[in-house]
């Protein structure tokens, strides 16, 4: 089996790759610069140069394509609607005009083109749409591009939780606070969200690459019980043994952090994961995924506990220096 990859050099890319690998199937990785492979040196993989924009020719044999290329940071907003919604409309059109028909295509998206939960209730894939920030509306409308391809291509699109894991600098700046042996808090309200350990969702999308499903389908993916930050925190503190202190960070101070960020990103010309439309989503009390389609039709079911996938997650980031 051969399978076609974007975004093989970012956090879920990379594993994916490693994934598909061990299964013995052929994999073709579209990379931008053979310079900065990352997690892929010395991988026994077919490099294929360009980007969204310019793919060169994929083998016309692909059985898979796994498109999980874009951008969860911006510099500007509109960056996002070029790579998540554009590009992704780029990519269906160059497999059109290259003539290649895989047996599935699975597009990566999020819970923020979904939105966050009313009253903590869980979102569910045919709850009407309402993202809040511009990445999770680029995110939605990179939906509306794969499913206008769905009656050409078995189209599956898989809306991921928060996800963490080895490799991932998003939450390295929360982990940096825990380890410092401070639980921030922003407020004395308990904030729930859906979490999704990095090997979880490999196996998620490996099941649904696998199973037969109406082309279009959504599915969410999380591990079904939702977290509080609490409790996120404070398995991430028995990881690293730490004794933790809650300590509730005003609003204005979490604001006024997240645009000291996003304007030193603009400054290096290398933006932030820590923003206001970051600050923006931590204000709501709850995004929480319906997962009950995953569980039913794939099946999906995590194979790790929170704080087994927590202390597996701290090790990587012990051993590899970045905590």
């Amino acid at each position: 089996m051969k399978a076609f990859v974007t975004g093989g050099t970012g956090f879920i890319g990379s594993h994916l790759i490693d994934f598909l690998l061990q299964k013995g199937i052929e994999v073709h990785a579209l990379v931008r610069d053979r310079n900065n492979l990352k997690w892929l040196k010395e991988l026994n993989i077919s490099l294929l140069e360009g980007d969204l924009f310019s793919i060169p020719p994929i083998p016309a044999d692909i059985d898979y394509v796994f498109h999980a290329a874009g951008f969860t940071k911006a510099s500007k907003s509109a960056d996002y609607y070029t790579v998540n919604q554009q590009g992704t409309a780029s990519l269906f059109q160059s497999l059109q005009s290259q003539r290649t028909l895989p047996k599935k295509v699975i597009y990566l998206s999020s819970i923020a083109a979904a939105g966050p939960s009313f009253e903590k209730k869980p979102v569910k894939e045919d709850d009407a749409p309402h993202p809040i920030t511009p990445y999770g509306k680029s995110k939605l409308m990179g939906e509306q591009e794969a499913l206008n391809f769905k009656d050409t291509y078995p189209v599956v699109i898989l809306r991921v939780a928060a996800i963490y894991g080895p490799r991932d600098r998003d939450f390295l700046r929360y982990f940096n606070f825990i380890k410092k042996g401070i639980l921030p808090a922003l407020s004395s309200q308990q904030r729930l969200l859906s979490l999704c350990y990095i090997k979880d969702l490999i196996q998620a999308i490996y099941l649904c690459s696998q199973k037969e499903l109406e082309s279009g389908e959504i599915i969410n993916i999380a591990d079904p019980q939702p977290y509080s930050w609490d409790e996120y925190g404070k398995a991430a503190g028995l990881a690293m043994g730490k004794t933790l202190k809650r300590v509730r960070v005003p609003h204005l101070v979490i604001y006024l952090g997240a645009l000291i960020s996003e304007i030193g990103g603009k400054i290096r010309r290398k933006p932030s994961i820590f923003n206001r439309d970051k600050y923006k989503e931590m204000k709501e009390t709850a995004w929480i995924a319906d997962v009950t389609k995953a569980v039913e039709k794939l099946p999906f079911s995590p194979q790790y506990s929170l704080q087994e996938a927590i202390q597996e997650t701290i090790d990587w980031y012990f051993n590899n220096n970045w905590l």
